[in-house]
């Protein structure tokens, strides 16, 4: 067997699990789910580092189209949505969209919610389609897998690592 070949299947396999291609920005991720008492929509929104200078990071949620809250100074809401709803910016790499619902229901029809972060010039955004009835509740489980992809993928590959490099 090639000496080289367990090194080149590690090395493809953590570059795997990074999940990032090599000169490509990556957009937001987002990563909604259902609060576990008031089961309010909370959506959050993790994007990679810029080297843009300041202004920003800024973010702003949609929900089809009509903005729901940004953490832009001058952004102006549809009235509506920005009762029901709260947009922070909770770790310098995450926004946190926290959406109200009416008591007592849950709203029949699909949305799209858009995330869009605004770094110096550049603006990135990313979307996704949901309905709240098939948005998991937020856990500690949940939450660990939204940060640590990577990590988890690491540690799962591990085994066939260990394996190639003993054989």
């Amino acid at each position: 067997m090639d000496p080289h070949l367990p090194a080149t299947v590690a090395f493809l396999l953590v570059a795997m699990a990074v999940g990032q291609p090599l000169g490509y920005p990556r957009g937001p991720q987002l990563y909604p789910c259902l609060t576990l008492i008031e089961r309010n929509l909370r959506v959050d929104c993790d994007f990679p580092r810029s080297s843009q200078v300041p202004p920003g990071p800024f973010c702003e949620f949609k929900q089809d189209s009509r903005l729901m809250g940004s953490t832009l100074p001058n952004a102006q809401p549809i009235p509506e949505l920005k009762r029901r709803s709260n947009v922070t910016l909770v770790t310098p790499y995450k926004c946190r969209l926290t959406y109200a619902r009416v008591q007592g229901s849950f709203d029949e029809k699909a949305y799209t919610y858009t995330c869009r972060v605004i770094q110096g010039t550049q603006a990135l955004e990313n979307s996704m389609a949901l309905h709240q009835r098939n948005v998991p509740v937020c856990s500690a489980l949940s939450v660990l897998f939204q940060g640590a992809s990577s990590l988890l993928m690491t540690v799962m590959s591990l085994p066939v690592i260990l394996g190639l490099l003993s054989a």
